[in-house]
């Protein structure tokens, strides 16, 4: 399962009933856990690593892990959404815990945290 999600990280978007990350799966994996309000995944096994949910978390609670081929499961790869919007840094640390970072141009794309929420401004985020 290359992607996971913190839950102690993740605030429901702040009760956002359909999150950026639900939103921008291509897969529809990603819902809401009706107990928790958490996101969850359906079915780790379809995902294809394609990264929007990833990028789109505001609060940098879904994680990319490294593929055993490329890292083992200790690897990650980490987002970091310039405030800017126009840039992205990601982090690399590998097995060992070195860290690596690479900066690059993005796409940006604005995305509320969720249009249904009345009487809240909801901030703007980027894929």
């Amino acid at each position: 399962m290359p992607v996971i999600i913190h839950t102690d990280k993740c605030n429901e978007c702040n009760g956002s009933s359909n999150p950026p990350c639900v939103r921008m799966c291509p897969g529809d994996l990603w819902m809401k856990d009706p107990k928790t309000g958490k996101i969850v995944m359906r079915n780790a096994s379809d995902c294809w690593d394609c990264l929007p949910c990833v990028k789109v978390c505001p609060q940098e609670a879904i994680e990319f892990r490294l593929s055993y081929q490329l890292g083992f499961q200790t690897a990650r790869l980490l987002p970091h959404i310039h405030n800017t919007r126009d840039f992205i840094t990601w982090e690399l640390i590998d097995t060992n815990g070195v860290t690596d970072k690479f900066t690059i141009r993005t796409k940006v794309l604005p995305v509320e945290l969720d249009e249904s929420i009345e009487g809240v401004t909801p901030a703007e985020y980027s894929i």
